[in-house]
């Protein structure tokens, strides 16, 4: 006979796996079915941030990040939205992406990602370079931390500090 526990068992795995599966085709937030590429660009930051592609066409890099993310070549927009307000990871459903909008980054906030001043120019190129908020800790392992030339690092800093999305 069958205990309950051997039969139990296996069906919440499958009922797991299949949770899973429903989740894998929800983008939660990494839905990287949109073609930006197709899209204009007032600037090469916007460019950099909708596609992950200065405006000669050289990818912008990136180390780290969640698994899904290097897997499916995420860019700035997979996570923190087309209109820069963040929302959820994929994977990790429960992790919501700061807003990357210029009153969040700029002003007084407290958007429960950390207790730290505003962001400056500097700050901002070492949140993105090296994954460090304006305190000096460092942000959530989701975030990678883009290998990107001096003059791409100014004009995504300059679209991020701009009132436009």
């Amino acid at each position: 006979m069958y205990s309950a526990k051997r039969i139990i068992k296996p069906v919440i795995k499958l009922t797991g796996g299949g949770l899973v599966l429903l989740l894998a085709g929800c983008g939660m937030g990494m839905d990287d079915a949109t073609d930006y590429g197709a899209r204009d660009f007032s600037s090469n930051g916007e460019k950099i941030y909708f596609t992950g592609r200065n405006q000669a066409g050289s990818a912008i890099t990136y180390r780290g990040g969640t698994m899904h993310a290097q897997m499916h070549n995420t860019t700035c927009a997979s996570c923190h939205g087309e209109d820069r307000q963040g929302q959820r990871l994929y994977p990790k459903f429960w992790v919501v992406a700061p807003p990357l909008t210029k009153h969040s980054l700029t002003e007084e906030h407290d958007d429960g990602h950390g207790d730290h001043e505003r962001y400056d120019k500097n700050s901002l190129k070492l949140a993105i370079s090296q994954g460090l908020d304006p305190a000096g800790s460092a942000l959530n392992g989701a975030m990678p931390r883009w290998d990107i030339s001096d003059n791409d690092m100014e004009d995504l800093i300059s679209f991020l500090l701009t009132d436009s999305h």
